[in-house]
């Protein structure tokens, strides 16, 4: 879609915007840089896990149920961090219907 001004010029062949497609592309959500928070987290739990589970095999209970709820806290945090960043990047790319130009007709998907 090519841009003059502050209008946006619609395709000559009613192809459909692929820029517009709320559904993430394959790839995207590892690309965007606002979901490494999360990541990071969830390998830090993971991490966690592992230890809780080695402090475990050798034998040290108390040691291992602290070291699992860390582990436990961090997953969930970095689960958290990418499911909210997801949600907020879904509500930016979402257009409201007032602010479509005229022309454009805005079909939000069945949910």
């Amino acid at each position: 879609m090519t841009v003059d001004g502050p209008y946006e010029i619609p395709p000559l062949d009613d192809a459909e915007d692929i820029t517009r497609i709320a559904e993430p592309q394959p790839g995207e959500t590892l690309a965007d840089t606002r979901n490494w928070a999360g990541f990071g987290l969830v390998f830090i739990g993971v991490v966690l896990a592992v230890a809780a589970a080695v402090v475990a095999m050798w034998g040290f209970g108390a040691a291992a149920t602290v070291v699992t709820i860390f582990a436990v806290l961090t997953l969930l945090g970095g689960a958290a961090l990418v499911v909210l960043e997801q949600m907020r990047k879904r509500a930016r790319t979402i257009p409201a219907s007032a602010d479509a130009p005229a022309w454009q007709v805005i079909e939000r998907p069945d949910e």
